[in-house]
């Protein structure tokens, strides 16, 4: 659980602006060993009392050392911490705090890992969805920092280790919000396609829920016919779904899953640093993937002028892309 402690004295939060969404988790280090600071303590009184004013022309979301999360901004706030436009209005971010033995810096490795799995399970993203500032920048949306790969390093840790720890507390669907519980029987990767079916006259809508049974909410209702993607699928007989940019829970019998498997063609993001996911062709924007990153093509549409969009899934992301975009 993280401890609030904003800074409510700089000048990034009294700007207050909102994230646009969040499409990445940022992993940062500050970079200033050996010096020792805490997030509430250490040199120069700790990095809340540092960064608590006036003229300090960054903020983070929170830090995370041995003690603990400690947030310093509120999570749908865009703060000033990737050093890009984009960046700062999409993107989530947290500096682990640089310590100097192994066992400080497993403390800090098991909050961080914790932190960044409930991050996953709030937004509705996976472990790709975490990155390092490096990583940001090699996808062309944050300042030129290497951190925090030398701070791993000096402990035989990676980035791809930090993510592999994550998506290792996010197995099973476990969730704290309600979302998916109960153990998983299948997970599609990419997302298999299905159509509504069996449902009758005398009940002809699909409930979909915010959980994995009827004992949770109803979201919105689908008819014979309707087309989503299936995420994954629970032994109780439930299956997660995607539904134009939407996820739920319905109960797998009205399905007719068809498992896209090995014969789904893969593309990458080119001619753009940015490109938009739309819920329909030429429809609202959901997210934004960027230049290089891979897609799966998982179908097409046609918008109201005829114009064919393609689908595609990247991680957690799915809609309808501009075709000349990916390659």
């Amino acid at each position: 659980m993280a401890e609030n402690c904003y800074c409510t004295q700089n000048d990034c939060y009294k700007e207050g602006k909102k994230l646009d969404s969040v499409s990445y988790l940022i992993v940062h280090t500050p970079a200033v060993y050996p010096t020792i600071i805490r997030a509430l303590s250490g040199s120069g009184g700790g990095w809340k009392k540092r960064w608590d004013k006036p003229g300090v022309e960054k903020l983070v979301h929170g830090f995370i050392d041995d003690t603990g999360v400690y947030q310093f901004a509120p999570l749908d706030m865009s703060c000033w911490h990737i050093g890009d436009s984009w960046g700062n209005k999409n993107c989530i971010g947290y500096e682990l705090c640089e310590l100097e033995t192994v066992e400080e810096f497993q403390k800090v490795w098991k909050n961080a890992v914790a932190h960044y799995a409930d991050l996953c399970r709030k937004f509705d993203l996976n472990a790709d969805h975490v990155i390092g500032h490096c990583e940001a920048h090699e996808k062309g949306f944050a300042s030129n920092h290497s951190d925090p790969e030398p701070y791993f390093a000096r402990f035989g840790k990676t980035m791809k280790d930090f993510r592999a720890e994550v998506q290792a507390r996010l197995s099973g669907g476990a969730s704290s919000g309600g979302q998916a519980s109960g153990k998983v029987k299948k997970t599609y990767d990419p997302w298999a396609y299905a159509r509504v079916t069996n449902l009758t006259a005398d009940d002809p809508l699909l409930n979909v829920r915010t959980g994995p049974g009827t004992e949770y909410g109803v979201i919105r209702q689908l008819a014979q016919g309707n087309e989503v993607d299936v995420i994954e699928e629970y032994e109780n007989g439930w299956a997660k779904i995607n539904i134009v940019g939407q996820k739920g829970y319905v109960n797998a019998r009205y399905l007719e899953i068809t498992d896209r498997g090995s014969s789904v063609q893969t593309a990458t993001v080119v001619n753009c640093a940015a490109l938009n996911v739309r819920k329909t062709p030429n429809g609202a924007v959901s997210a934004t993937i960027h230049k290089g990153d891979t897609v799966q093509i998982i179908g097409s549409g046609k918008d109201s002028d005829g114009d064919t969009w393609t689908k595609i899934q990247c991680g957690k992301i799915s809609g309808f892309v501009w075709p000349k975009y990916i390659d």
